[in-house]
Parts: structure tokens; sequence; C-alpha cells
């Protein structure tokens, strides 16, 4: 059994029945709906790596998404034009170039879900929802799965929520399908196909690692996996990756390893001579010509930008043949690494990870403001759970407190009710709405103003 490119790159749209008509490609016009959306010019205030960073050259997820969508459009350019030379009876009506067009637009998106401050912010979703006197108090009524969404928050599958309900395409009278993507972006933003609680569980395994969706969303989901004719693993639980998941997460990867090199260097957490080190690892015998190419640039800031591209252009046509040479087994849902660890230049790419996560990711500025935001999120959440949970209750003693809480709620995110027919589960999904949606500085300012401190 294999997957079919033919539905892979499913042009029809979720939620959507009618096509627009302008020369724009289907896939082109994803990519648009994506940067003209709320959820995505927000990410010019989320955490990257640096929170807050004082530097306006550090990059935030707004510039690292769009650095990883021209990877993935410069890996799915050659992947394209290899798969329309390889199948042009199977690919005929597709052209070569949507291939990079479905990568560029998937790989916008692919951090859409992430609350403030990066993965402490979802680390700190997760705990509070742990917290054994919240479980406690306010969870009792969550069916296990349910309960798991909180409990091991995910900004992936906060990502899926965003563009297949929360954000709207206006300009069509029919509001299903959020932004109405097509279902090969939609598959292939799915990293990891499955719910947030399964009974087969493999953490060794990469698409079980995490998890995509909410049931919130789950008709959704089941809509996607069968138009791009996903393999069912694991019934009703695990489906294989849409192949071209492993090229955005290739450059994913890509992206932000070599960018975090750039911005450590800039803050002083990396010397010029490592990063040199590791970029020529990776140029290995063109490493001379290289040199020999910066030796009159006027600055070391100015070396280490220009070997970033070149170390960047090496990486992709590597990855893009290691897809190419293992596409058979990818298609057949029987591949289970990252490409980035099969790749010639794998061991080097391993090394500068982890140099990066033990002196750039750990150092302790970025430590010092990732505790920051786990408190500004724990204490948020501390004030409007609460207030949602009892906010329909006039005798609890803190009624008009919640009442005033929940005032202050966008009107997309009204929870103020056990009258509005929501469940608790539903009412709880509205609250990690409105904190996973704030930038940085936004959450940092209501806390603060919540707390008293800045008013």
């Amino acid at each position: 059994m294999s997957m079919q490119w033919k539905n892979l790159m499913n042009k029809d749209r979720l939620g959507c029945s009618t096509h627009d008509g302008d020369l724009r490609s289907f896939f082109q016009r994803d990519h648009d709906r994506l940067v003209f959306s709320s959820a995505f010019r927000r990410l010019q205030d989320k955490t990257q790596v640096f929170p807050l960073a004082p530097d306006d050259y550090i990059r935030t997820r707004l510039t690292h998404s769009m650095e990883v969508s021209c990877v993935g459009k410069s890996i799915g350019s050659i992947v394209g034009h290899h798969l329309k030379e390889k199948y042009p009876k199977e690919l005929e009506g597709i052209e070569a170039n949507h291939f990079s067009e479905v990568l560029s637009a998937a790989c916008l998106a692919h951090d859409i879900g992430n609350p403030p401050f990066g993965h402490a912010g979802e680390d700190a979703i997760a705990f509070w929802f742990n917290r054994p006197e919240n479980v406690e108090k306010y969870l009792g009524e969550l069916s296990p799965i349910e309960l798991a969404e909180f409990q091991n928050f995910e900004g992936n599958a906060q990502g899926f929520r965003l563009i297949t309900r929360l954000q709207k395409h206006n300009r069509t009278p029919n509001r299903a399908g959020g932004l109405q993507l097509t279902y090969a972006t939609l598959g292939t933003f799915l990293k990891y196909p499955r719910k947030a609680k399964i009974n087969a569980h493999d953490s060794k395994k990469i698409n079980h690692k995490k998890f995509n969706y909410f049931l919130t969303e789950e008709e959704y989901f089941d809509e996607v996996v069968t138009k791009c004719g996903l393999i069912e693993q694991i019934k009703g639980e695990v489906w294989a990756r849409h192949p071209l998941v492993y090229l955005l997460e290739a450059a994913d990867d890509i992206s932000y390893v070599v960018a975090d090199f750039q911005d450590g260097y800039r803050l002083g957490h990396v010397s010029y001579q490592v990063v040199l080190d590791f970029f020529l690892s990776i140029l290995r015998e063109k490493k001379d010509y290289y040199l020999d190419e910066i030796k009159d640039f006027s600055s070391d800031k100015d070396k280490i930008e220009h070997l970033s591209g070149k170390v960047i252009g090496q990486l992709v046509r590597e990855v893009a043949m290691a897809f190419i040479t293992n596409e058979e087994a990818i298609m057949a849902g029987k591949f289970d690494l990252a490409l980035a660890s099969i790749i010639p230049s794998a061991s080097q790419f391993h090394d500068m990870f982890s140099y990066a996560y033990k002196h750039i990711y750990s150092c302790k500025d970025v430590v010092r403001m990732k505790l920051a935001g786990y408190e500004v999120i724990q204490g948020l959440l501390d004030m409007f759970v609460p207030s949602v949970y009892y906010s329909g209750d006039p005798n609890h003693f803190e009624f008009s407190r919640n009442n005033l809480l929940v005032k202050l709620l966008p009107d997309q995110f009204e929870c103020n009710s056990q009258q509005g027919g929501l469940s608790l589960y539903e009412r709880l999904h509205r609250i990690t709405d409105f904190i996973s949606g704030m930038t940085d500085s936004y959450a940092v300012k209501l806390y603060k103003e919540l707390k008293g401190i800045d008013l």
C-alpha cells in the first residue's frame, strides 16, 4: 500500500466547494491567506529563542517562519522537478512548482499555534493543568483524552485549530473550515497526525512524539487525512505523515539551527571562531573557496551571514536528495527518521544542535526570561480559568471578580457560560485560545495590570 501524489496534492479546500478565479495557483492563495491572517502577524512579537530580545536583529517567530518558508520552497523546488519527471502521468495537472508552493505555505504556518515565550509557554500551560490542586478543583468533568489535550498542551494542535476554525477567510459567506486552505497544505502542516491520547503510544516513532489536533477539530482532521489519502497505521489513532512533512521538518531544522548561531553570535553567546568552524565543517570540500570569498569582508558579522546562506544551500541540496532516495519508503508510510539525520552532514548538524542547546538555548539570559514567561502564563491561567469555571455561580465568594475577568475576554473568546451551552471542555479551550494567542509583550502587560504591578 502506498500513498498517491494525485491525492497528496489535493487542491480542494476545507469547508469550501467553490474556487477563486484569479491568476494565482490554489497553493499561492494558501500562502497569501496565511500572511494576511492576524495570527500570523502576532508572530512578530512571539519568542523564537530569545524572549523580548533588546536587539531588533534577533529573530522572532515571524521572521523564523518566513525563513522556514523560503527554505521549504527551495527544497520543494528540487523535489518537485524530480517528481514531475518521474511521474508525468500521475502528476498531470500538477506543476513542479506546486510542491514548492505547498511547502512555502505549510512552512509559513508551522509555528502559528505557539503560545508566548516559545516552548516554555507550552510547558507552562501544560504544567498548570497538571498541578494536582487544579486537576482536583477544575478538571474532574473532563474525559481522559480531553484532559490529555491540556496536560500535554501542544502548539501544533493549537495551530491546526487556528487555521481550520479560529481564523476566518472572510471573502466568502461560508465560514466553515477557517482559512479554507487546500487539503495538500493542511496535510503538509500535520507533523504528528494523531490525537492527544492514544493506546499504542510509542515515543520512538517520529509521528507519535507529539499530537496535531484536538477533539474540537477531529472532523476537520478526518477530512484532511481522507482527502490526502494518508495511510492509517493504527486504526483510529495514528496516520502516516504526508510525505512533504519530512521536507517541512527539515526546513525548520535547517533554519533554526543556522539562524540560532547567527543570533547567538550577535548576543555574545557564541564566538566567531566557533560559528566559522561549524559552518566550514558542513561546507567541507568547498571551505577553502568560501574562505577566500570572505577574506576581504569588513566584519565578522558579514562573514557569518554570507556563509550562512552557503550552509543553508548545501543542506537544502542534501535534504532534497535524501527525500528522493527514500521516496518509496516515505510513500509507503514506512520511513521513520528525520531527513536531517541521514544526510551527509548529519553528524556536523547534530554537533551544531548539541552545542546550541548547551551554549545558546541554556544560557542564563534565555533561562531567566523563560522562567519569567512561565510565571506570566501560570499567573494568567490562575486568574482566567477560575473566572470561567465559576462565572455562572452567583453564590461563589469571588463572583464579582470572576465576572469582571470574563469581561476582559475578546468577543470571540466569550466564555461566560453555562448559559451559552458550552461544556467546561469547550470553555477551557476558549481560555487557552486567548492566552496562547497573546504576544509576549501583551501577556506581560496584561499580567502586570491584573496583578496591580503596573497600572
